[in-house]
């Protein structure tokens, strides 16, 4: 084995002495020692620059078959100890998306005085609440009626569940379960302004959406 250790030294030296056109397979060792063999090459001891190389543990590699085959011994210098492999960075994790509903909030529906028809801004605005219930097939929804001050209380409160009651109607015509949809009146008593002027008692006269998010 000594034999075998020493022609290998005296191969490896000779070749590093040798002149350009007798090329060899070992004369481009600039991979020498970062082949993944193992054990590493090792600092000479007696204070020469070079390393020595005695690989017994073999990496995949076409160069190094011959060296690897034999366990021979490598004297070469210089070697540089190769740099770790970057970190790859992981990717940042994906947020889960959020599935926090809000209750929807629409525009009251407004109407003309002592009237219960439907405007066609008015349906336009229940045609939002038809989306929403459409897209979300477990919400439910009350229809509140309303009105301004003028007339009595009796009167009011026929006349806000009559408004409640048209916009109703025109949700479940136009495919919502009627089961999802319920209507009170409150006639006068709860106005979203103050019944003191004209425009303000206009306002009152509506019809509001309550939702209640299904599970």
């Amino acid at each position: 084995m000594k034999k075998l250790m020493a022609v290998a030294l005296v191969a490896a030296l000779a070749l590093a002495c040798a002149p350009a056109h007798a090329a060899k397979m070992w004369d481009d060792m600039s991979w020498w020692g970062n082949t993944g063999a193992t054990p590493a090459p090792v600092a000479d001891s007696q204070g020469r620059s070079g390393y020595w190389w005695w690989p017994t543990d073999p990496a995949s590699n076409v160069d190094d078959t011959e060296l690897w085959g034999n366990r021979g011994i490598v004297y070469h210098s210089p070697w540089e100890q190769p740099a770790p492999p970057e970190p790859v960075a992981e990717p940042a994790p994906t947020p889960a998306p959020d599935t926090t509903r809000t209750v929807p909030v629409l525009n009251n529906i407004l109407f003309d005085f002592d009237k219960s028809t439907l405007k066609p801004e008015g349906k336009a605005i229940a045609d939002e609440a038809i989306a929403v219930m459409k897209e979300f097939g477990g919400d439910t929804v009350l229809i509140e009626g309303h009105t301004c001050n003028i007339g009595t209380d009796e009167y009011n409160m026929g006349l806000g569940q009559r408004r409640a009651d048209s916009v109703a109607s025109y949700l479940t015509s136009m495919g919502i379960d009627a089961g999802r949809v319920s209507t009170k009146s409150f006639g006068e008593s709860t106005p979203a302004v103050p019944n003191d002027t004209t425009a303000n008692r206009a306002l009152n006269r509506r019809a509001v959406f309550q939702f209640t998010l299904g599970n």
